[in-house]
């Protein structure tokens, strides 16, 4: 569900700061624009959250100054293809199995705005999952960089590679799931 209302704003920020203070992370306020979805579980309840950011090669996306993202060729090349994503959450209760419902709408998100890269500061246990449950089509492109609160892995994310072999994915709900 596309944010598109004071009331859905409330509600995604409510959640991601939930799951940020949970795992004792810093908070950060910024109202640079972007597309924001909460994500809805079966009985169509709120359950979390996935930002998709404009990617800048300079210094006004924050992520490179954590990261030098934009160093890396593949992104120096296509910047018009490249996303940042931001505040991945499941309120506790929810997490597990409605993963596949968060990397859906990322999927979905991606294919309709033709989107190659996706820049992301992933913890490391998250990082591992997407990489060997989810096969997410993925690179670490630095080592383990401490950030607000706890370690991530700088990394790129293919999503070119998963919207154009759907058939390889069975995780991935139809859009209107």
């Amino acid at each position: 569900q596309k944010v598109d209302s004071l009331a859905l704003l409330n509600s995604f920020n409510h959640i991601w700061m939930e799951c940020w203070l949970e795992k004792g992370y810093v908070l950060e306020n910024e109202n640079d624009p972007s597309d924001r979805y909460l994500i809805t579980d079966a009985k169509d309840q709120k359950i979390g959250t996935i930002e998709f950011k404009p990617y800048y090669l300079g210094l006004q996306s924050h992520i490179n100054t954590v990261f030098p993202f934009h160093e890396i060729e593949d992104l120096v090349a296509n910047p018009r293809s490249v996303v940042e994503i931001d505040k991945v959450a499941i309120l506790k209760e929810f997490r597990g199995k409605n993963l596949d419902r968060l990397l859906s709408v990322f999927v979905h998100y991606s294919e309709k705005h033709e989107i190659s890269y996706c820049v992301v500061l992933l913890e490391r246990l998250f990082f591992k999952a997407l990489k060997n449950v989810y096969k997410i089509p993925m690179s670490a492109v630095g080592e383990k960089v401490y950030y607000k609160g706890d370690y991530v892995i700088p990394a790129i994310i293919y999503p070119k590679e998963i919207y154009r072999n759907k058939e390889n994915y069975s995780w991935i709900l139809n859009s209107h799931q």
